[in-house]
């Protein structure tokens, strides 16, 4: 069964068959950029474009779409944590795309494109070769190739040099243009962080910044193609009513981990006053960041993921935090155990004091963890010296 991705477009491989029969266009055929705003869900959060093909002299009508996958793709999970998923080209009709945006309550937008009808017939016959079987399959790229870049890079090789994108750049960063996406969802923001590494902190240049759907409008809006606008009208088909609902007390991943760090020092201090032994706190504690550890390191060094590389995160979320759970906060204290608090309290006591100028731009729910982990390292050292494990 395929997935409904992002729009809930659904491929039917008869009607791609069919069009794949009419090679060419006629002089009158219309083409278009359809942007379909982001959704509530995770998966639809980021927008989707697509390119719609009209040519009603031929019963044409049929609207392309880079967005869908195969969930019973062998390995299916597998394949998408390690970034190997293939994604499709597909074909759909347009009341299948604006029924499902009206179901979602997405607003969808058409941009009708100002081209000659031979370069709608390249791009046609471009579309036509690659969603064959043998072709439409390719490794899908959140941020480099997606249902956005693909019909970027396809106008770009039609047009060549004569296509300008005309709008500047916004200048942010692909962290923060997911921060922005994710502003309503805290702790699916919190989750992409903590996986996300060093390359995600790039400016975005003009082009780049065309990952996300919204984005990619805005620049078709201001392109010009030989001075002229590529975009001849702007149509929106359905306009999605705003949600009034106000948003409630939500609990924010920093709330918790600010907790955990306070409660923790209390544990520490109630441990010197009262003997209450806070070792169960600190074994949780490690065995958690050791997970998330081990998660970064996979996609890190065992995944294809451009955006997961580099991960300084990895500094307090240590894969072998897991193991050392178990191995350090037991007496008697043995000498590595003194010599581990030691660089451990050091290289995060270094993380806070650069933590805003890091490389990579770090959630501010790791903060408190971070400050922690420096305090925890700096007592045990302490009472190990006292012989007071």
């Amino acid at each position: 069964m395929i997935k409904k991705l992002f729009i809930g477009l659904l491929i039917v491989s008869t009607f791609s068959f069919s069009i794949s029969a009419q090679n060419t266009l006629s002089d009158d055929a219309k083409m278009s950029l359809i942007t379909v705003a982001p959704g509530d869900e995770l998966y639809s959060g980021f927008g989707h474009s697509a390119l719609w093909v009209e040519d009603e002299s031929k019963g044409l009508s049929v609207v392309f779409n880079y967005g869908t996958f195969d969930f019973e793709t062998p390995g299916f999970y597998m394949k998408f944590v390690r970034g190997k998923l293939d994604y499709m080209l597909s074909a759909g009709r347009i009341s299948y795309l604006i029924n499902s945006a009206k179901a979602e309550k997405r607003s969808v937008i058409q941009q009708k494109l100002n081209l000659s009808p031979k370069q709608k017939n390249e791009i046609y016959s471009f579309l036509i070769e690659n969603i064959r079987p043998e072709n439409r399959f390719y490794q899908y790229d959140f941020f480099f190739d997606n249902c956005s870049t693909r019909f970027r890079d396809l106008l770009e090789d039609v047009l060549g040099e004569g296509l300008v994108w005309e709008r500047e750049a916004e200048g942010l960063t692909f962290r923060e243009y997911l921060d922005i996406y994710l502003a309503d969802k805290p702790w699916q923001d919190f989750g992409i962080d903590l996986v996300l590494g060093q390359p995600t902190d790039q400016i975005a240049d003009k082009r780049n910044e065309m990952f996300l759907p919204d984005l990619l409008m805005f620049h078709f809006d201001e392109a010009t193609y030989n001075g002229k606008p590529i975009v001849e009208e702007k149509i929106i088909i359905y306009e999605a009513e705003e949600d009034q609902a106000t948003v409630g007390f939500q609990i924010l991943p920093e709330y918790v981990t600010w907790f955990l760090c306070l409660f923790g020092i209390f544990l520490s201090v109630r441990h010197h006053k009262s003997k209450l032994s806070d070792v169960w706190f600190n074994r949780l504690l490690f065995v958690i960041t050791g997970l998330v550890g081990c998660l970064i390191f996979f996609l890190w060094f065992l995944s294809d993921h451009v955006a997961t590389v580099n991960n300084w995160n990895m500094i307090w979320a240590f894969p072998l935090n897991v193991v050392l759970a178990f191995l350090l906060f037991k007496k008697p204290a043995k000498k590595w155990h003194t010599v581990f608090y030691a660089l451990f309290g050091i290289v995060q006591f270094m993380v806070l004091g650069f933590f805003y100028t890091l490389p990579q731009a770090m959630h501010t729910a790791v903060l408190p963890i971070v400050l922690y982990f420096a305090f925890k390292s700096f007592n045990l050292l302490y009472r190990t010296k006292k012989m007071n494990v």
